[in-house]
Formats: structure tokens, C-alpha cells, sequence
């Protein structure tokens, strides 16, 4: 007996072809499929590979065969844990695949941010060579960065921002009391007395109930005048309707994210109005690298699962 894989959405040829080569699995491959067609699969299918999509909570009822939720990508925020415990589905996630490609993406905005690029190269677009006295940067040396979450990304963010002689602060209530931290790096356990003194901080966090507008009106009052944000964890973390007020006062000065609230946002955002903020289309981990290994790595995830040897690391969730 085969078992039914049902992906939904493209993506790179080279995790398709990890699942063609199994004569155990009948693959259903949905490019660009419509809610009914989902529907219509969904209620003999026993693994899903999923991306950024949310399905209805009538499309998951008919899930009643579904063991494996393989995510392409690490975040979950498209995934009910409650619901998957009660229909008693795992959720794999691809834990190793695009760490780097999101962490130099928070350099990349880290460093645009910090040195005013899009007004800088505005000026240079429109002939105003003379504004570049009084276009504002700051120098990633010997700032003051303060890493919200210290997980494969938060890592692999402050070992490449250590490379420009910054001073590291990392907040992550999470990690051990005994943790020991790398050189040169110091854990604060004041999440609002360390955004006080930081000159840049950087967001690297899931969305759940415990993080979602964490950072309010209250904690972005006390963002430096000069203090710089960066998102790329998820959208809801910072508080937007908070974050423009915050912005018109200039505590941060400017905010730079891959992620919003709702993506795609409406286009009444007040954010996309505002020179002060840099936004990308949540392509953080959309390297040709990462594409690749989210990929492979979600199908052999469903390898791992159908063979008994799915790695710990990789379950996001596994219901008890």
C-alpha cells in the first residue's frame, strides 16, 4: 500500500524528486490549487507538506487519514497545535534549511538601517547630492545590539554581527539558567532596561500567545531616540498600530522587517507610507540556497517519518 503525500504549492524540483523516487508514496502535487481541489484531497491524504498557507478549519476536519505535517520552513504560525493534539497529527518543521539565509537578511536590514540607504539613495537618484550631510547613520562598531531570542537564527546573527566589533546583549527567557554564552557576548534577563540601552535590536522570535505585541506601546517608548529595530521573526511581535506612534516620536528612529502583521498588508498600511521604515516581502529565507533546502529537507523529513527515524530536532509538535 502507498501512502498518499499531498503537496500544496511549488516548490524546488529537487524535493519533488526525493518524493518520486519513493515507490511508497503516491504523490498529489498542487501547484497553484484552488480551495476545493485542497478540500477534495485533503480527506484521503496522509501527509501533507505545507507551506505558508492556512487552511480553514473545515479542510483540516477532513484530514481524518493525516499523520505528518511537514512545514517548509521553521515557523508554525499556519498551524494550530491545539488542533493538530486533537486530531493527533505531527508537525515536522526544517529546522537546518534557512537559518543563514534569514540571519544575513538581518544584517542586510540591519546595516541598511543603520546607515539611512534607502534615503541615501533616493538623494542619489533625484539629484540631491547635498542632503548626505544631513542624512543620519549610525556605525555597527561598538554599538549597543540587543538579540531578542537566541535560537539557530539569533545565533547565527550575532556570530556574524560580532564580526563588526559590536556589543552583544542577548534576551531569550528561554534558554537554561546555566547556559553558557560564547565570548563576548552577555545575557540580560531585563528585557525593558536593555531595550533602554540598545542602539539596535533585533527580533528573532516565533508568533504565539506569549510573544505576540510584545513589543508595545510601553516597551517601544523605551527604544532609544536614535535606536534602531529589526524584525525577522513574525509579523504581530511588534505591535503596528503602537510602532507608527512610536515612529512619529522617533523612539526607534527606524524600523526595518521582513514581516508584518498581514501579509499581504492591506494597503492602508500607514507603515508603507513612512520613510523611516524598510520593508521586504518576507523573503528573508527565499535565497536560491534556502528555497533549495527548505525543499529537500521537508521531503526528507517525510521520508524520515514513513522510515521510523524523523530526527528529534526536526518535531515542532508531536501530539501525546
Amino acid at each position: 500500500m502507498s501512502v498518499k503525500v499531498l503537496v500544496i504549492d511549488p516548490i524546488h524540483e529537487d524535493g519533488i524528486k526525493i518524493l518520486r523516487k519513493r515507490k511508497d508514496i503516491s504523490l498529489v502535487y498542487l501547484r497553484d490549487p484552488t480551495d476545493d481541489e485542497i478540500s477534495h484531497h485533503m480527506i484521503n491524504t496522509e501527509i501533507l507538506l505545507l507551506r505558508g498557507r492556512k487552511l480553514s478549519l473545515e479542510q483540516w476536519k477532513l484530514a481524518k487519514r493525516l499523520k505528518l505535517i511537514s512545514r517548509h520552513g521553521v515557523g508554525c504560525d499556519n498551524v494550530d497545535f491545539d488542533l493538530m493534539q486533537h486530531l493527533g497529527i505531527t508537525v515536522a518543521v526544517t529546522a537546518d534549511a534557512n537559518y543563514v539565509s534569514v540571519a544575513e537578511h538581518a544584517v542586510m536590514l540591519m546595516l541598511a538601517a543603520s546607515r539611512n540607504v534607502i534615503a541615501a539613495d533616493r538623494a542619489a537618484r533625484n539629484d540631491a547630492w547635498e542632503t548626505r550631510e544631513r542624512i543620519s547613520s549610525i556605525e555597527v562598531f561598538g554599538a549597543k545590539v540587543l538579540i531578542v531570542g537566541y535560537g539557530r537564527i539569533g545565533r547565527a546573527f550575532s556570530e556574524r554581527v560580532a564580526a563588526f566589533g559590536a556589543r552583544l546583549s542577548i534576551y531569550d527567557p528561554y534558554l537554561p539558567p546555566d547556559y553558557a554564552m560564547p565570548n563576548g557576548l552577555r545575557r540580560v534577563h531585563n528585557l525593558e532596561a536593555s531595550v533602554t540601552e540598545a542602539d539596535i535590536i533585533s527580533l528573532h522570535l516565533p508568533r504565539n500567545n506569549k510573544t505576540i505585541g510584545l513589543f508595545d506601546a510601553d516597551l517601544l517608548s523605551k527604544c532609544k531616540p536614535s535606536g534602531i529595530l529589526v524584525n525577522t521573526g513574525r509579523g504581530g511581535i511588534v505591535d503596528e498600530d503602537a510602532l507608527v506612534d512610536a515612529l512619529k516620536l522617533g523612539r526607534p528612529c527606524r524600523y526595518a522587517t521582513d514581516v508584518l502583521e498581514q501579509e499581504p498588508p492591506d494597503k492602508e498600511n500607514l507603515l508603507l507610507l513612512r520613510d523611516d521604515v524598510i520593508l521586504t516581502p518576507h523573503s528573508a529565507a527565499m535565497t536560491a540556497e534556502g528555497v533549495m533546502k527548505m525543499a529537500t529537507s521537508s521531503a526528507q523529513n517525510i521520508v524520515d517519518f514513513l522510515e521510523g527515524k524523523l530526527r528529534s530536532r526536526m518535531i515542532a509538535f508531536k501530539p501525546v
